[in-house]
Order: structure tokens, then sequence, then C-alpha cells
């Protein structure tokens, strides 16, 4: 009788035991777990605005303002005025303004792929670079947020999200080929490139 009660108290301090290692594992496991999934880059789908990594990678408002107030002339040969410097400064604000708020919807609504298209006129300065179709993953942006527009001034490429249902060959001139052919980022405009626009020309006194 002794002895079994001693088993039965032996077999529960076991059982007592194992329950607190097994919990113990448990939260070890959850931050490790939580580092696998933020190093894979997909936490970042889901949670991290570009806002943060576009602005390590852009030149800033300053620089940009530096630049142009050293050139002389434009692309046009004619020298530039400050309305055209200032028109340069606002479509570079507002296209990234715009990529961060495209990619920023597009993670609430779950999108892992964008491509590239020209709007509301072609930007010869990135053509030769980026085709208008080309794709790239949510991964990509995350790893390199300087793919995301503007690429130089007066870019007028841009992202746009690809839900899955678009008919690519109705909006784009390719299906969807990739922007990346290896992990390296591929070539990209120099920013300092100006192509000047029709919006910009419109500043013209």
């Amino acid at each position: 009788m002794v002895v079994a009660l001693i088993s039965i108290v032996v077999l529960l301090i076991l059982v007592v035991i194992a329950l607190r290692v097994g919990l113990n594992r448990e939260k070890v496991d959850e931050p490790v777990q939580e580092q696998l999934i933020h190093a894979s880059g997909i936490y970042s789908i889901v949670r991290r605005s570009p806002r943060e990594g576009i602005s390590k990678v852009k030149p800033t408002e300053q620089e940009i303002r530096k630049y142009l107030s050293e050139q002389n002339v434009n692309i046009g040969k004619y020298p530039f005025s400050e309305q055209e410097r200032s028109a340069l400064v606002s479509l570079w604000n507002k296209t990234i303004k715009n990529s961060i708020e495209v990619v920023e919807q597009g993670d609430k609504e779950g999108v892992e792929f964008y491509y590239y298209d020209y709007e509301p006129e072609q930007c010869p300065e990135c053509e030769p670079y980026i085709s208008k179709g080309q794709f790239v993953s949510r991964e990509e942006i995350f790893r390199h947020p300087q793919i995301i527009p503007p690429f130089h001034l007066g870019c007028r490429c841009n992202l746009v999200p690809y839900h899955g249902k678009e008919n690519l060959r109705e909006t784009t001139e390719l299906g969807m080929i990739p922007l990346f052919e290896e992990d390296e980022i591929p070539p990209l405009p120099d920013w300092k490139l100006i192509h000047k626009t029709e919006e910009i020309k419109g500043t013209t006194a």
C-alpha cells in the first residue's frame, strides 16, 4: 500500500515537471519564430511601410534643390526658371508620396506583386531600364526600396498593384516579366537625370 502511494506521488511529480518543461519551451520558441518570420520578409509584407526605407536611399529635398540651383540649363538647353525648379521638386515629392501610399494600401489588401507603368506620359529616361509591365514582388520592395519610383527628376514611372485579376495585356505593353533576373538589383536611372515633362513645361513663363 505504501509502495503504491509513493509510486503515485512520484508519477504526479514527473507529470508536473514535464508540464513545466513544455510550457517553458513554448515561451522560448515564440520569439525565435517571430525572428524567423521577420528575417524571411513575410512579416514586412504585412506590417512594414516602405516610408523609412525609401528615405534612406532617395535624395532629400535639400539635395535636389541644391543640385537644381547649380544647373544653368535644362534638357531643352534653356535656363531653368525658379518655377521649373519648384515644379520638379513638387513632382518628386508627389511621386514618392503616391508610391508609399500605393504600397501601404497594397499591404492592407494583401498585394504581393506590383508592376511598372507610365502615367500620364512616357518617361524616356526610365524606358532603357524599366519596361512598361515589368513586375517586382513585395519582398523585393522590402529588400530594395530604391526600386520604388521616382527614379530621377521629372520621373513619370509609377507602381501599380497587381491583385491577380487584372488582364495586364489590356493595360501594359507586355505581360508580366520580372525586373530582377537574379537577386542583385538591376541598373536604375541616375536621380540627377532630368525629364522635362508636360507638367514642368507648363510652368515656364
